[in-house]
Protein backbone atom coordinates (compact mmCIF):
# COMPACT_ATOMS: atom_id res chain seq x y z
CA UNK A 1 0.00 0.00 0.00
CA UNK A 2 1.18 2.95 -1.19
CA UNK A 3 0.64 6.65 0.74
CA UNK A 4 -1.75 8.08 -1.30
CA UNK A 5 -3.75 4.99 -0.61
CA UNK A 6 -3.07 4.91 2.83
CA UNK A 7 -4.32 9.09 3.30
CA UNK A 8 -7.59 7.59 1.46
CA UNK A 9 -8.07 4.90 4.17
CA UNK A 10 -7.34 7.43 6.93
CA UNK A 11 -9.73 10.08 5.34
CA UNK A 12 -12.94 7.11 6.43
CA UNK A 13 -11.36 5.50 9.53
CA UNK A 14 -9.96 8.60 11.49
CA UNK A 15 -13.54 10.78 11.18
CA UNK A 16 -15.58 7.27 11.95
CA UNK A 17 -13.25 6.16 14.80
CA UNK A 18 -13.53 10.07 16.19
CA UNK A 19 -17.30 9.40 16.10
CA UNK A 20 -17.31 6.15 17.73
CA UNK A 21 -15.94 7.39 20.67
CA UNK A 22 -17.91 10.77 20.57
CA UNK A 23 -20.81 8.17 21.12
CA UNK A 24 -19.04 5.78 23.56
CA UNK A 25 -19.62 2.84 21.03
CA UNK A 26 -16.40 1.67 20.97
CA UNK A 27 -16.96 -1.61 22.22
CA UNK A 28 -19.90 -2.26 19.56
CA UNK A 29 -17.91 -1.44 16.96
CA UNK A 30 -15.27 -3.03 17.57
CA UNK A 31 -16.62 -6.09 18.22
CA UNK A 32 -18.67 -5.39 14.33
CA UNK A 33 -15.35 -5.08 12.99
CA UNK A 34 -14.01 -7.81 14.10
CA UNK A 35 -16.97 -9.73 12.78
CA UNK A 36 -16.46 -8.42 9.61
CA UNK A 37 -12.42 -8.67 9.35
CA UNK A 38 -13.62 -12.76 10.32
CA UNK A 39 -15.60 -12.79 7.48
CA UNK A 40 -12.95 -11.50 5.10
CA UNK A 41 -10.44 -13.72 6.15
CA UNK A 42 -12.45 -16.47 5.57
CA UNK A 43 -13.94 -15.71 2.25
CA UNK A 44 -11.40 -13.51 0.36
CA UNK A 45 -13.93 -10.56 -0.12
CA UNK A 46 -11.19 -8.56 0.20
CA UNK A 47 -9.61 -9.92 -3.28
CA UNK A 48 -13.17 -9.97 -4.61
CA UNK A 49 -13.83 -6.27 -3.38
CA UNK A 50 -10.52 -5.29 -5.02
CA UNK A 51 -10.49 -7.13 -8.58
CA UNK A 52 -10.85 -4.78 -11.64
CA UNK A 53 -13.21 -7.39 -13.37
CA UNK A 54 -16.00 -7.26 -10.55
CA UNK A 55 -18.94 -4.64 -11.60
CA UNK A 56 -19.38 -1.75 -9.03
CA UNK A 57 -22.75 -3.26 -9.17
CA UNK A 58 -21.68 -6.25 -7.76
CA UNK A 59 -19.31 -5.37 -5.29
CA UNK A 60 -21.82 -2.71 -3.96
CA UNK A 61 -24.52 -5.47 -2.89
CA UNK A 62 -21.55 -7.52 -1.22
CA UNK A 63 -20.60 -4.68 1.05
CA UNK A 64 -24.05 -4.15 1.58
CA UNK A 65 -24.83 -7.39 3.23
CA UNK A 66 -22.75 -5.95 6.48
CA UNK A 67 -25.46 -3.07 6.40
CA UNK A 68 -28.12 -3.76 9.32
CA UNK A 69 -25.30 -4.56 11.51
CA UNK A 70 -26.68 -2.96 14.25
CA UNK A 71 -24.38 -0.04 14.55
CA UNK A 72 -25.80 2.63 12.44
CA UNK A 73 -22.40 4.09 12.71
CA UNK A 74 -21.01 1.39 10.42
CA UNK A 75 -24.02 0.90 8.33
CA UNK A 76 -23.05 4.84 7.64
CA UNK A 77 -19.71 4.02 7.01
CA UNK A 78 -20.50 1.00 4.41
CA UNK A 79 -22.95 3.75 2.81
CA UNK A 80 -20.24 6.36 2.26
CA UNK A 81 -18.01 3.71 1.19
CA UNK A 82 -20.51 2.65 -1.58
CA UNK A 83 -21.08 6.30 -2.29
CA UNK A 84 -17.30 6.95 -3.36
CA UNK A 85 -16.77 4.33 -4.98
CA UNK A 86 -14.01 2.95 -2.65
CA UNK A 87 -15.14 -1.11 -2.20
CA UNK A 88 -12.16 -1.63 -2.96
CA UNK A 89 -10.26 -0.50 0.42
CA UNK A 90 -13.15 -1.62 2.41
CA UNK A 91 -11.01 -3.70 4.29
CA UNK A 92 -8.71 -1.78 4.59
CA UNK A 93 -10.94 0.98 6.01
CA UNK A 94 -11.91 -1.72 8.71
CA UNK A 95 -8.36 -2.45 9.90
CA UNK A 96 -7.63 1.15 10.12
CA UNK A 97 -10.40 1.75 12.55
CA UNK A 98 -9.82 -1.32 14.64
CA UNK A 99 -6.09 -0.08 14.96
CA UNK A 100 -7.31 3.58 15.69
CA UNK A 101 -10.17 2.11 18.22
CA UNK A 102 -7.21 0.17 20.08
CA UNK A 103 -4.83 3.11 20.02
CA UNK A 104 -6.64 5.25 21.43
CA UNK A 105 -8.47 3.62 23.98
CA UNK A 106 -5.19 1.52 24.60
CA UNK A 107 -7.41 -1.80 24.83
CA UNK A 108 -5.23 -4.03 23.01
CA UNK A 109 -6.14 -8.15 22.11
CA UNK A 110 -2.97 -9.56 23.21
CA UNK A 111 -1.54 -12.93 22.21
CA UNK A 112 0.14 -15.44 24.83
CA UNK A 113 2.04 -18.35 22.60
CA UNK A 114 2.93 -21.24 25.33
CA UNK A 115 3.41 -25.05 24.80
CA UNK A 116 0.24 -26.03 26.79
CA UNK A 117 -2.87 -23.54 26.73
CA UNK A 118 -3.26 -21.92 30.30
CA UNK A 119 -5.85 -22.58 32.57
CA UNK A 120 -8.65 -19.59 33.55
CA UNK A 121 -7.16 -19.51 36.94
CA UNK A 122 -3.73 -18.73 35.17
CA UNK A 123 -5.12 -16.28 32.58
CA UNK A 124 -6.68 -14.34 35.34
CA UNK A 125 -3.58 -13.96 36.71
CA UNK A 126 -1.46 -13.08 34.06
CA UNK A 127 -3.63 -10.25 33.00
CA UNK A 128 -2.42 -7.60 35.54
CA UNK A 129 0.88 -8.63 34.67
CA UNK A 130 0.41 -8.20 31.18
CA UNK A 131 -1.28 -4.52 31.92
CA UNK A 132 1.40 -3.33 34.26
CA UNK A 133 4.24 -4.54 32.31
CA UNK A 134 3.17 -3.34 28.56
CA UNK A 135 1.00 -0.25 29.59
CA UNK A 136 -1.85 -1.50 28.25
CA UNK A 137 -5.58 -2.84 28.63
CA UNK A 138 -5.92 -6.55 27.56
CA UNK A 139 -9.19 -6.32 25.50
CA UNK A 140 -8.94 -10.09 24.85
CA UNK A 141 -6.35 -12.34 25.26
CA UNK A 142 -5.62 -15.03 22.60
CA UNK A 143 -3.97 -18.79 23.35
CA UNK A 144 -1.45 -19.85 20.83
CA UNK A 145 0.06 -23.05 20.81
CA UNK A 146 3.61 -23.32 20.18
CA UNK A 147 6.03 -26.26 20.66
CA UNK A 148 9.25 -25.00 19.90
CA UNK A 149 9.46 -22.77 22.61
CA UNK A 150 10.11 -25.63 25.15
CA UNK A 151 8.86 -23.95 28.04
CA UNK A 152 7.18 -20.75 29.39
CA UNK A 153 5.56 -18.18 27.29
CA UNK A 154 5.89 -15.01 24.89
CA UNK A 155 3.54 -12.36 25.16
CA UNK A 156 2.63 -9.94 22.33
CA UNK A 157 0.64 -6.45 21.49
CA UNK A 158 0.67 -3.30 20.38
CA UNK A 159 4.09 -3.77 18.59
CA UNK A 160 5.50 -4.67 22.34
CA UNK A 161 6.64 -8.12 22.89
CA UNK A 162 7.62 -9.91 25.98
CA UNK A 163 9.36 -13.05 25.83
CA UNK A 164 9.82 -15.64 28.53
CA UNK A 165 10.24 -18.59 26.80
CA UNK A 166 12.58 -21.38 27.49
CA UNK A 167 13.93 -21.14 23.51
CA UNK A 168 14.73 -17.69 24.48
CA UNK A 169 16.69 -18.22 27.64
CA UNK A 170 18.97 -21.02 25.86
CA UNK A 171 19.20 -18.34 22.89
CA UNK A 172 20.78 -15.74 25.40
CA UNK A 173 23.24 -18.62 27.45
CA UNK A 174 24.66 -19.75 23.89
CA UNK A 175 24.80 -16.02 23.00
CA UNK A 176 27.39 -15.83 26.29
CA UNK A 177 29.03 -18.83 25.22
CA UNK A 178 30.59 -17.43 21.87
Amino acid sequence: MDKKQYAIIEKYALPFVQTVFEKGQQEDVFEKLSQIKAVFAETGLADFLSHIGISDHEKEKSLRLFQNSGSQLLDNLIEIVILNHREDLFYEIVLESQHQLEKISNEFEVTLRSVQPLTASQKEKIRPVIEQKMGLKVRSLKEELDSSLIGGFVISANNKTIDASIKRQLQVVKEKLK
